[in-house]
């Protein structure tokens, strides 16, 4: 039961499918220091590793911390329908390197290029998705620190990976950990004052059922 509210994130994710399209114009937001970096084609492996490090992720969170998890998918579905708004008001591209090998890291790319067409790329959901799970592990009290560091590790090597296959620029991470802190602080806040209202209830509670038994 819990494992079945994963499936808000796919369900969310159809909004991308619609909008992942040319609708008019888009905007270029590749600096001088993004055409520095350069097109390294092995990096596609921790790119697509994206979808099974997600699913293994939170299945383990799931496992060890169920109010985190909870907490997380709220913090990704909330950080994905921004992501999505700003697409559908400010669309962005991103230019592609013209691939003439064909070794089997190429045809990979070369899947993903057809998958996924070059649109909506600010803010990148790859790196708000890995940024979330990322925070998630960290702020857990309840998972080894040798999870947490393979995690984390894993998280910024996507999120470095998506410069490397030149499917976004570096103002897409800086888009979508702004995006990403501010749903965290958001959440945060909720959790707080939902632990400080349950606080009060019990107390009340407790004085009630002490009046009653006086």
């Amino acid at each position: 039961m819990a494992c079945s509210a994963l499936l808000l994130i796919p369900l969310v994710g159809l909004i991308y499918v619609h909008l992942n399209q040319a609708d008019g114009r888009a905007y270029n937001l590749v600096t001088d220091l993004d055409r520095q970096i350069p097109f390294i084609k092995g990096f596609i492996v921790p790119y697509l590793s994206w979808y099974g490090f997600l699913l293994i992720g939170f299945l383990y969170l799931a496992h060890k911390d169920r109010r985190n998890y909870y907490f997380t998918i709220l913090e990704m579905v909330m950080g994905l329908l921004l992501c999505y708004g700003v697409y559908a008001i400010y669309q962005t591209t991103v230019p592609r390197p013209e691939l003439t090998e064909t070794d089997w890291l190429l045809r990979m790319v070369e899947w993903v290029y057809r998958s996924d067409q070059p649109f909506n790329c600010f803010p990148s959901t790859h790196v708000l998705t890995s940024y979330v799970l990322m925070r998630a592990y960290l702020r857990t009290n309840r998972v080894a620190i040798g999870y947490k560091i393979a995690i984390s590790s894993m998280s910024l090597l996507i999120i470095v990976s998506t410069q490397f296959v030149k499917q976004h620029v570096l103002l897409d991470i800086v888009g979508a950990v702004v995006v990403a802190e501010g749903v965290l602080y958001v959440v945060e806040r909720i959790r707080r004052n939902w632990g400080t209202e349950a606080i009060k209830v019990h107390a009340q509670q407790h004085n009630l059922d002490r009046g009653l038994r006086r």
